[in-house]
């Protein structure tokens, strides 16, 4: 099977927009630990690290646009995460710690992680090297919320649902708003949600749900 024509114009074109959305998710994710530095004071070393490694990521990502001779199409994406970014703004507003961690932990992680596994058997050279390295970071990000939820399981467990519920389709809508784009670099935008959907549900099972509180969630939701 031959893979995507890196220098076609509707690759090209669609490459801009992923990429867009990709800097400002890895910007918004560096501000979102910087946040829950804040409110969680007694792991501020920790999730400064996070943020930091999130910056990066977005300048990472960004070379990697400019070594095609693009420029991701940023505007469009901040406009496209402004729901995600909303919820998280309300959730910090009102001190609630949980649904700031399930959202940029669980959900946008699960997205990334998904994503960036869907996306290394077609990316460009260039980007390769780069989406890995991310990919093993995202891992950890992820792995920090779920041993956070997990200590306290029993009083966030309903809560950590209903933010889910809240949470993840603003992000899937954001698949299907570029699921041409998916499909133009490569990627297949059914086996992304699937694969986004068996992040999630591991990452909710390392935190203590059991496969009934899965299965009614995903119900819901896929």
């Amino acid at each position: 099977m031959n893979g995507p024509d890196f220098n076609s114009a509707d690759y090209r074109a669609a490459y801009r927009r992923i990429n867009g959305l990709v800097v400002v998710g890895e910007a918004l994710a560096a501000r979102h630990f910087r946040s829950l530095a804040r409110l969680l004071p007694e792991d501020r070393s920790e999730l400064l690290r996070l943020a930091a490694m999130e910056a990066r990521h977005a300048a990472d990502f960004s070379r990697c646009a400019k070594e095609l001779g693009l420029r991701g199409d940023t505007a469009l994406a901040r406009r496209l995460l402004a729901p995600l970014r909303q919820q998280f703004q309300r959730a910090e507003a009102s001190g609630d710690r949980m649904a700031c961690l399930v959202i940029q932990c669980l959900i946008i992680e699960s997205v990334a992680v998904a994503a960036y596994r869907g996306y290394l058997p077609v990316a460009d050279a260039g980007s390769r090297g780069v989406t890995a390295a991310v990919l093993q970071d995202e891992t950890e990000h992820l792995s920090y919320g779920e041993r956070w939820l997990r200590a306290r399981f029993e009083v966030v467990a309903d809560p950590v649902l209903a933010c889910c519920r809240e949470a993840l389709p603003p992000a899937l809508a954001l698949l299907q708003l570029h699921r041409t784009d998916l499909l133009v670099i490569g990627m297949d935008p059914i086996a992304l949600v699937a694969d986004i959907q068996l992040a999630l549900e591991g990452a909710l099972s390392a935190i203590g749900f059991g496969t009934g509180a899965l299965r009614r969630l995903q119900a819901s939701l896929f």
